[in-house]
């Protein structure tokens, strides 16, 4: 695991409780990194501690799901397992809960 990975999972994890969500470029910005957003999905998709570091919290700018290395049915029912409302892909109340 690299360093920047080690950075990503530990800012999510301090950052993004259960209930809520961030996006990709969110935390970037977090990360004092705000250019590395792509970075930030390549270490997503690599996070070998999930649901431990909740990867599954981070979507996509415009409040859909986006992809998740476990499947994007397993993404969405951990969401809705931490009270997150979604129809058709897309986070119901996504500029309340997205930090």
């Amino acid at each position: 695991m690299t360093n920047f990975q080690k950075l990503c999972y530990d800012t999510l994890k301090r950052h993004v409780p259960a209930g809520s969500v961030t996006t990709y470029g969110n935390l970037a910005k977090l990360m004092k990194h705000p250019k590395a957003y792509r970075a930030v999905g390549t270490a997503m998709n690599k996070n070998p501690n999930a649901p431990e570091v909740p990867c599954h919290r981070v979507v996509k700018s415009n409040g859909e799901l986006g992809d998740y290395a476990f499947g994007s049915n397993l993404k969405q029912k951990r969401l809705q397992e931490e009270g997150v409302q979604i129809v058709n892909n897309k986070i119901v109340n996504f500029k309340d809960i997205c930090l």
